[in-house]
């Protein structure tokens, strides 16, 4: 069991908890890039009753290519987006990974969206690698 915590930059939000990741990844969409302010989203996704969360959120939500709908969650006071939660993977809390407290927890093994990484931001060789969203359980 992994110990995970993290915090926005202002610390008005945050979360802790215990479990495993059920995935680790960076993520090349439109999306993830636009939100994150980069070439790529960094993203750790959790059990949900695994993470508590604390301080309040501002939410933004928006309909992705498969149909679902993501909730982007953020600190209302600094901007820093701290989780997202995705209809079609109910019970899944995906937290940005830079804003875990220990980021060197995260070790990303898959690229999703591979196939929109920038000549910039190209994906790491040693990842697995999907064109687009792979197919999840749910």
């Amino acid at each position: 069991m992994a110990n995970i915590s993290g915090r926005c930059l202002c610390g008005s939000v945050s979360y802790s908890g215990e479990g495993e990741p059920v995935f680790m990844g960076n993520c090349h969409c439109t999306d993830c890039r636009k939100s994150s302010a980069s070439g790529h989203a960094a993203l750790m996704a959790v059990p949900e009753a695994a993470i508590n969360m604390a301080g309040p959120v501002s939410t933004y939500e928006l309909t992705a290519d498969s149909g679902a709908t993501v909730t982007h969650n953020f600190c209302p006071k600094c901007g820093s987006q701290m989780f997202n939660t995705n209809s079609n993977i109910p019970g899944i809390t995906v937290l940005v990974a830079s804003t875990l407290d220990d980021p060197e927890i995260y070790k990303p093994a898959a690229t999703v969206y591979a196939s929109r990484a920038l000549s910039w931001d190209q994906a790491d060789p040693g990842a697995e690698k999907f064109d687009k969203m792979p197919p999840m359980g749910g």
